[in-house]
């Protein structure tokens, strides 16, 4: 797979990024099936993406 190829191409490792994904990914924020219908979030329990902008909305 080539440069060209690549969807994201990192300039070099942070730790700080891996853990944040990593949370995100434990989570359900990355690839759950249930999605917030405000800002698109998305979780694996269909009450959390109900709950997660029901206060912006009030």
């Amino acid at each position: 797979m080539g440069y060209k190829d690549e969807v994201l191409v990192r300039d070099h490792p942070s730790a700080t990024y891996e853990m944040l994904l990593q949370k995100a990914e434990r989570e359900g924020r990355i690839g759950g099936k249930h999605t917030c219908p405000i800002c698109g979030m998305k979780f694996r329990k269909e009450r959390d993406a109900t709950d997660c902008c029901r206060g912006i909305t009030r």
